[in-house]
């Protein structure tokens, strides 16, 4: 989201500030699982899984379309 765009709070802004990384900008997300009996640790190894190293998030776009879409297994098909 562009800077101008940015709620007019100081606190919100700190937040946005502290998780910047050029060139890609907040790198925050969360995700939230509620229910119960959850496995923590099998969906934080899942979710590690799924994560990219830095030579593949910098390869982009096209690489990433050629990644095996059977690397993510939470039961959910992504597309780029």
């Amino acid at each position: 989201m562009p800077r101008n765009n940015w709620l007019d709070n100081p606190e919100y802004r700190q937040a946005i500030r502290a998780s910047w990384e050029e060139p890609f900008g907040d790198m925050r997300q969360e995700l939230v699982f509620i229910g119960q009996n959850l496995d923590e640790q099998a969906i934080t190894r899942q979710l590690d899984d799924c994560l990219l190293d830095e030579e593949q998030l910098l390869a982009g776009k096209a690489f990433w379309q050629t990644l095996n879409e059977t690397r993510f297994r939470l039961g959910v098909n992504v597309r780029f």
